[in-house]
């Protein structure tokens, strides 16, 4: 949903190439299509990716040989299994299976990492990994497949992406046959801007050419395929005054035998590689070729007659078949037809002219400008995709009684006026809050489903209520209809002082505090000031965990010698999903201040505050602690889910000075991160997953309940800058944790401005106490302030 304070870009801000390094034809569409893009949207920012270069070393050597095998020795193999894809679809779909699993988890943690707006494919393998990312890890991102061949081969055409561009109206029914519900648009020819007509007579002095006569451009793609002597014979052959130049590429074997034989005719011209195709095209009265490839393309564009002679296998032969229907090329296959065709065009002006206006047609019917704003104006619908372990853990372990729920509580002082609008606009940056989560069954995994795709202003409501803290209470103690919603939003007003707050929850599963921090941020008038606040996307690789072995060893270990966790009077069975919240706010900088005269982080203190509190108010023997620990990486910073393990911390309790608690726990704290225990702990949760779905579920139950932690305790980085949302001062942000099943309390705390906010949360029957942790935690702070706690 747009808002006002962050609205939707006239264009996609980053769009990703994917292309490969077989020939120059794939990369030749792909730069054209930069070209194209810089001009529709000048500020774009467009990545590339080789999809052969990401499925893993040696792939692209391995598959450029075998094509050119294929090609120059088995030409007959080449054509059988060509021919056996068109023909056979249940061979074409199996091969895309394949295919599509290997290229599809080979692109996606590059797409996680380039987080484009659109992606656009000109090469089958990446359009195959595409269409897997969309329907098994649910690309959102509009996507497009560019056939840079006549011939729109079943390989090539996919039909969950969401357009497939062919080169001509004659590609369409062959296109839309190969792959039935296929989308399939025309596209103008994806060529450079150098390809143009242009004037011959400049271009064959730049050339040295003579400025009257024929000339025929022989080229066959960068891999120069064929037998260009025959080529070059014939054309002799039909116009014996002709000038004929040959461009081998990289073909140097070519090059050289070429030059052996027509080393002594001054008519004849041999290159290698040539950077300046265009200008040779516009030169030349003819262009012949043998592959119908982006060579033909850019023959047309500079408004020249074609001639495919002798065309390769597969694809060749295909293309030309399409060109000549198309009216764009004459096909020359038997002895002696390039000979005939040649003489005709040298002898009959008017008919060479005619080729050159179709050509001059073909290339200035469409523009690739308005193919890609129409690329970009597709809305890729949404698919259901399976929970990453991760995120299914907190769907699996949710009940009624103890849903898992994470939230915040963001606090407006009085100023412009707050609608559900602003409410709903703020809760659709979550992504997938429209959404619905399924269950796991026996043979499918837990998903999310876009369902009807909730409208997010009707997950919103508003209250009138003077005492934030019961209407807090209130919302969370509500449930969510997973099957319905997955997030809900409400604005209380009438607050003292005019103040407003929205509060905000979300189901675990759609991501950790940090999914929920990014978005809410996102939506902010000064999110373009905060490096971290941007909307999260949806991942579709896993998040980049690859622990070094030695330290998930060792984290392992320490996961097997810590046991259960100890009894005590918070641990309680939960009958119900209402809950009870305590507010605290502490001066920052005070606690910052005392942290470092301790020689601990402010997370630290916290936590031997807690302890502190703990021991004077309940009492307990031992306590462990489960404190959440973020294992986001550069590749997975931005991204939504849940991407955290966990450190266990038996808090030291009994009669002891603060100081020396919050001594203790930082080096136990450290001592669990320094041996791995968040990795194991993730490590495990990624490992569970791999259980039949069933026994995931049962898993995921057992590993996330009070049997292993008394309580949850989690400490966020935030702002400390002031944050306005729609001109209101955005004062405080309390974070919000869910009950854990079998643990009878959980407390958040977050930076925000110049506060640390805390919400410690625990069902009614724990209200008194959990309300006297708070406030002792509050006060142990201010003591070790030497002040009352005011900044």
């Amino acid at each position: 949903m747009t808002t006002t304070a962050n609205p939707e870009p006239s264009g996609p801000r980053r769009l990703l190439i994917v292309s490969a390094t077989m020939g120059e034809g794939h990369n030749a569409t792909g730069r054209a299509l930069r070209t194209a893009a810089a001009r529709v949207w000048p500020d774009v920012e467009v990545g590339w990716l080789d999809v052969l270069d990401a499925m893993g070393r040696g792939t692209g050597p391995a598959f450029r040989w075998i094509y050119r095998v294929a090609v120059e020795r088995l030409p007959w193999l080449y054509e059988f299994f060509y021919a056996w894809v068109w023909h056979h679809r249940w061979f074409a779909r199996a091969a895309k299976r394949v295919i599509g699993a290997w290229s599809g988890r080979a692109l996606a943690p590059h797409i996680d990492g380039a987080r484009p707006d659109i992606v656009l494919s000109t090469y089958p393998m990446g359009s195959t990994g595409l269409e897997w990312l969309r329907r098994h890890r649910g690309l959102a991102v509009p996507t497009a497949a560019w056939i840079s061949d006549f011939a729109p081969h079943p390989s090539w055409v996919h039909r969950d992406v969401d357009l497939n561009l062919v080169l001509h109206d004659v590609a369409v029914a062959p296109a839309r046959e190969s792959v039935p519900g296929a989308s399939v648009g025309v596209s103008a020819p994806p060529v450079g801007d150098a390809f143009r007509p242009g004037d011959r007579s400049r271009a064959r002095r730049r050339l040295d050419l003579p400025d009257h006569g024929f000339v025929v451009a022989v080229s066959s793609g960068s891999l120069a395929f064929g037998r260009g002597d025959e080529a070059v014979r014939e054309i002799l052959a039909g116009a014996p005054d002709a000038h004929v130049v040959v461009v081998t590429g990289r073909n140097d074997g070519l090059r050289t035998r070429l030059e052996r034989a027509f080393g002594d005719r001054p008519r004849v011209r041999v290159l290698g590689w040539v950077e300046d195709m265009a200008t040779l095209f516009t030169a030349a009265d003819v262009v012949v070729s043998n592959a119908g490839g982006a060579t033909a393309l850019e023959a047309l564009a500079c408004g020249r007659a074609v001639v495919l002679h002798r065309p390769i296998a597969g694809h060749g032969r295909a293309n030309a078949v399409l060109m000549a229907d198309a009216g764009l090329a004459t096909v020359c296959t038997l002895p002696g037809e390039l000979a005939r065709t040649i003489r005709e065009y040298a002898t009959n002006p008017a008919g060479l002219r005619a080729r050159e206006d179709a050509a001059i047609a073909f290339a200035r019917g469409r523009r690739l400008e308005d193919v890609l704003r129409a690329v970009a104006g597709t809305r890729a619908p949404a698919r259901a995709r399976p929970l990453a372990a991760p995120d299914a853990l907190f769907l699996h372990a949710s009940t009624p009684e103890v849903p898992q729920y994470v939230g915040t509580v963001l606090v407006h002082e009085a100023g412009p006026p707050l609608t559900l609008e602003h409410c709903a606009g703020m809760l659709a940056t979550v992504p997938g809050i429209g959404g619905r989560f399924l269950p796991a069954t026996t043979f499918r995994r837990a998903r999310w489903d876009p369902g009807d795709g909730a409208d997010p202003l009707s997950l919103v409501d508003d209250l009138r209520c003077a005492d934030l803290t019961r209407a807090v209470d209130e919302f969370f103690s509500e449930p969510l209809d997973p099957a319905r919603a997955l997030g809900a939003g409400r604005l209380v007003t009438g607050l003292p002082d005019g103040r407003r707050a929205l509060l905000v929850k979300l189901h675990h599963a759609l991501g950790d505090g940090m999914t929920v921090l990014q978005a809410l941020l996102s939506d902010t008038d000064t999110a373009t000031g905060l490096s971290w606040a941007t909307r999260p996307a949806t991942p579709v690789g896993d998040n980049g965990f690859r622990p070094a072995p030695r330290t998930l060893v060792r984290g392992l270990w320490r996961l097997a010698r810590a046991g259960r966790a100890p009894t005590c009077a918070l641990d309680t069975e939960i009958p119900d999903a209402r809950r009870h919240h305590a507010m605290v706010r502490l001066p920052g900088r005070r606690v910052r201040q005392v942290a470092r005269a301790l020689g601990v982080t402010p997370a630290e203190l916290l936590k031997a505050a807690f302890a502190q509190a703990l021991h004077d108010v309940v009492e307990p023997e031992a306590f462990r602690l489960m404190v959440p620990w973020s294992l986001r990486g550069t590749d997975s910073l931005r991204a939504a889910g849940n991407h955290t393990g966990a450190v266990s911390v038996d808090l030291p309790l009994g009669p002891m000075d603060v100081r020396q608690r919050a001594e203790l726990i930082a080096r136990q704290l450290r001592d669990h991160l320094d041996g791995g225990a968040p990795e194991a702990a993730h490590a495990v949760v990624r490992l569970i997953g791999h259980l039949p779905p069933r026994l995931h579920a049962v898993a995921a139950r057992a590993v996330y309940r009070g049997d292993w932690f008394n309580a949850i305790a989690t400490v966020m980085p935030g702002p400390r800058r002031t944050i306005y949302w729609h001109g209101s001062h955005m004062s405080e942000a309390y974070p919000v944790l869910a009950l854990a099943p079998g643990s009878g309390l959980a407390w958040g705390a977050m930076t925000w401005g110049e506060w640390i906010t805390m919400v410690f949360t625990g069902p009614p029957a724990l209200a008194d106490c959990t309300d006297r942790i708070a406030e002792r935690t509050d006060t142990v702070i201010a003591e070790l302030a030497g002040a009352d706690g005011s900044p």
